[in-house]
C-alpha cells in the first residue's frame, strides 16, 4: 500500500523499497498511530454503481497513513536482507483457502463446488499475470469446503452477523485465506480485512452471485475475489485518497479521482492532473469484471511486503 524512505538502510535496498511504495510527504499533517493491530483491523469493500449499502469498513487517508506507518515498523524490525527479501518477494507462497459457504436452512442457496473450482482459477491466473498483469509471489489452492445451514448468515448482514459467523467458523491461522459466500444485499459485492487484525475476525466475505456462472453481471466472472484479497494481502482502491499524493501508496498506480469515474470502463479518463491515465483495468479499481485484468509490479511488491511483515 504504504512508501516511504527508510532511514538507515542500505540505498540499493531502499531504492528498491521506493519503487513500490510511494513516500508520504514530510508536510503532511501528523496523524495519530493507533498501532498496527488496532490500524489494520480494518478492511475495504467493493460496492456496484448506485449501491445501497455502504463500505463497513471504509479507510479514511488518514487510517491508510496510519497503516502504512504499521508496516514500515513491521520492515524496520527485520534485518537488511529479511526487509530485501520482503520486497521483492524471493520465494514463491501457496495459500490456501477455507471456502465457507453459507446456505439457507433447507441447505439451497449456496454455490456449487464446480464454481469454487472455476473461481479458484480466477485467482490463480489473475495472481500469476496470465490475464495480463504483474506475476505475483501469489497462488491459491482449496483447504477445505466448509458447508453452513444458516438462513440468518445467508442473509448476511456485515453489522450484524460478520463478528458472529466468523467467530463461529474461522478456522486456521493468519496465512489461511478464509472466504465467507453469501447472499450480501444493497449492491455489495464483498469486503475483507486488512493484514493486522484479530484472526478470528480474519478474511473475506462475498457475493455469492459474483462467482463465475452467478447471476451478477457484469459482476459475476470472479474479480470479486481477486479484488478482495488484495486488500486482504494489503492493497487499497486506486481512487484511495483520490487525486491526492501518495493516493493509494503505490507509486506505478495513476492517481484518480473517488467520484463516479471509478465504476467506468474507459481507458480515455484521466481524472487527475498527475501522470498517468485512471487505472480502469486494475483489480483495485470499481470497474465491472470483464474490465479488470491486472495487478503492477508497485501492488506485487506491496503485497509481499504486507505478507512478509503481517502474515509470514
Amino acid at each position: 500500500m504504504n512508501r516511504f524512505v527508510l532511514g538507515g538502510v542500505a540505498v540499493t535496498t531502499t531504492l528498491a523499497f521506493a519503487s513500490a511504495f510511494v513516500t508520504s510527504p514530510a508536510s503532511a499533517t501528523p496523524v495519530r498511530d493507533s498501532g498496527p493491530v488496532a490500524a489494520c483491523a480494518q478492511g475495504s469493500a467493493r460496492l456496484t454503481k448506485g449501491a445501497t449499502a455502504s463500505d463497513p469498513n471504509s479507510i479514511s487517508q488518514a487510517q491508510a497513513r496510519a497503516m502504512n506507518r504499521a508496516l514500515h515498523k513491521r520492515l524496520r524490525a527485520m534485518t537488511p536482507q529479511a526487509r530485501h527479501a520482503a520486497m521483492i518477494g524471493p520465494s514463491a507462497v501457496t495459500v490456501k483457502i477455507n471456502w465457507q459457504v453459507i446456505t439457507k436452512n433447507d441447505g439451497t442457496g449456496g454455490v456449487s463446488n464446480r464454481q469454487l473450482r472455476r473461481q479458484l482459477k480466477v485467482l490463480n491466473d489473475s495472481y500469476s499475470g496470465l490475464t495480463g498483469g504483474a506475476d505475483t509471489r501469489f497462488s491459491f489452492v482449496t483447504n477445505q469446503i466448509i458447508r453452513t445451514a444458516n438462513t440468518n448468515w445467508w442473509n448476511w448482514n456485515p453489522n450484524t452477523d460478520d463478528a458472529p459467523a466468523k467467530n463461529a467458523l474461522h478456522k486456521g491461522s493468519k496465512r489461511v485465506l478464509n472466504v465467507y459466500i453469501a447472499n450480501l444485499g444493497g449492491g455489495l459485492l464483498g469486503y475483507a480485512t486488512f493484514t493486522g487484525g484479530p484472526v478470528k475476525l480474519d478474511g473475506v466475505v462475498i457475493l455469492n452471485q459474483s462467482l463465475p456462472g452467478g447471476s451478477a453481471a457484469p459482476f459475476n466472472e470472479g474479480d470479486t475475489l481477486t479484488h478482495e484479497s488484495g486488500h486482504w494481502f494489503g492493497l487499497f482502491h486506486t481512487f484511495q485518497g483520490g487525486c491526492s499524493t501518495p493516493n493509494d501508496f503505490v507509486a506505478d498506480t495513476p492517481q484518480q479521482d473517488n467520484g463516479p469515474n471509478k465504476f467506468l470502463c474507459d481507458t480515455t479518463l484521466d481524472t487527475c492532473s498527475a501522470p498517468g491515465s485512471d487505472p480502469v483495468h486494475n483489480f483495485m479499481n470499481y470497474s465491472d469484471d470483464p474490465c479488470l485484468n491486472r495487478f503492477t509490479v508497485g501492488q506485487a511488491s506491496r503485497m509481499s511486503a504486507e505478507w512478509d511483515a503481517f502474515r509470514a
